[in-house]
């Protein structure tokens, strides 16, 4: 019962392409599970991905259905920025704060990063609600530049 209900949890409001399907894999990270600075340079790879096609994108399209999206969520997922045993206040928080004052996200600390990622992603597969942009989130981060900021912190970490 529990593999179903993890399958649900993961899996909800997700039109993702066959090869960036995720699957789980037991339970999610902890936020005492550390992350290694592989996984760092894989989620500011996926982070940066997604910019790129932001910065491009002509109003044309869903942006919920970019492969660019998809992968920063899967990437979110897979490299323990979701934490199972996160608050989603606490990234709440963070992610006010990075709006407000974009700087702050220059000094961001790791936990503070899988905060601001775990409410991001979080936010967007729950709230979706099939939009176009998501559950919005997403596109705000994108739209406010504090998605660059944050990304070239993770180059930093």
């Amino acid at each position: 019962m529990v593999n179903r209900e993890m399958e649900n949890m993961v899996t909800r409001n997700d039109n993702l392409s066959t090869d960036l399907d995720i699957k789980p894999v037991g339970s999610s990270a902890s936020i005492f599970d550390p992350v290694s600075a592989d996984q760092v340079r894989l989620m500011r790879w996926a982070l940066q991905c997604l910019t790129e096609k932001y910065r491009t994108f002509d109003g044309q399209g869903r942006p919920v259905d970019w492969t660019e999206w998809k992968l920063f969520l899967s990437t979110g997922y897979g490299c323990g920025f979701v934490c199972n045993d996160l608050d989603a206040e606490e990234g709440h928080t963070v992610f006010q704060q990075v709006l407000d004052t974009s700087p702050l996200g220059e000094q961001l600390t790791v936990r503070q990063l899988r905060a601001l990622f775990h409410y991001i992603i979080r936010s967007e597969r729950w709230g979706d609600m099939g939009g176009d942009k998501g559950g919005n989130t997403l596109w705000v981060f994108l739209e406010a530049d504090a998605a660059v900021v944050v990304r070239n912190r993770l180059s930093e970490v």
